[in-house]
């Protein structure tokens, strides 16, 4: 049994370099985004007319957000081919496919939370609230794209749907980006960097790699699937990990 677990590696690569360029450009993306587009979501207030100030003006926020929707057009289409091409892209997309059982293991994350049940759930790849995270972020991204296109070519755009559709597009452009920006930057960041277990910073999304202990605490159905149930090596904690046994 110990030969087995000391041929257990203490890390692994959980995601690649393609994968992790893919998300720092979405990153970049939608943080320019949302700055560029709250300075004129919130103009008449003290921190739209800063935001603009900072962003050049007027004129220059309106170049900048068209770049960077660009860039976020670009990126959704990367990251398609990606998932439909490659294998490993769509492997990843099967594992985001969400199942029946999701629903009963985030009411078993919401019993361990409570301290009514004393283990996580066995996740596979990706937790239920990993997959909620990015169908939004993929649905928000689609809405966010279409709804930019209409406004962006607003005149073509006048020509061919109704003004109260076209009004109905500005609101829900507006409030799905404000939406956007605190699922990734709020939710996303806290729970990723900021929670128990992670905090100051976690950084697999820097280099890509999961020590298995990590693997074995929080995604078990995975680490079961690699490596049977051995438990992993002891090693020294990464990020916000405790030590291992």
């Amino acid at each position: 049994m110990s030969e087995q677990r000391n041929a257990i590696p203490r890390e692994i690569v959980r995601f690649t370099s393609h994968e992790l360029a893919q998300h720092w450009v979405l990153l970049i993306t939608l943080t320019v985004l949302a700055l560029t587009g709250l300075g004129l979501f919130a103009a008449d207030t003290w921190l739209g007319r800063a935001l603009i100030a900072a962003e050049g003006g007027i004129e220059s926020r309106g170049i900048l957000h068209r770049v960077f929707a660009v860039g976020l057009m670009l990126m959704v289409g990367w990251h398609f081919l990606y998932v439909v091409f490659t294998e490993r892209g769509h492997r990843q997309l099967m594992e985001m496919r969400p199942h029946s059982r999701d629903f009963r293991d985030v009411g078993a994350l919401l019993a361990f939370l409570a301290g009514r049940r004393g283990t996580l759930p066995e996740f596979g790849r990706y937790t239920p609230l990993q997959k909620l995270q990015y169908w939004g972020a993929g649905i928000g991204s689609l809405t966010m794209i279409f709804t930019g296109l209409v406004l962006w070519f607003h005149t073509a755009s006048m020509m061919v749907m109704p003004k109260w559709v076209f009004d109905v597009t500005t609101i829900v452009h507006g409030y799905e980006g404000l939406l956007l920006f605190a699922l990734l930057f709020g939710w996303h960041l806290y729970i990723v960097h900021l929670s128990p277990g992670n905090f100051p910073m976690q950084r697999t999304f820097l280099d890509g790699r999961i020590t298995t202990r990590r693997l074995w605490s929080e995604h078990r159905a995975e680490y079961r699937r690699e490596f049977g149930d051995v438990e992993p090596p002891a090693g020294p904690p990464r990020d916000g990990e405790k030590g291992g046994r």
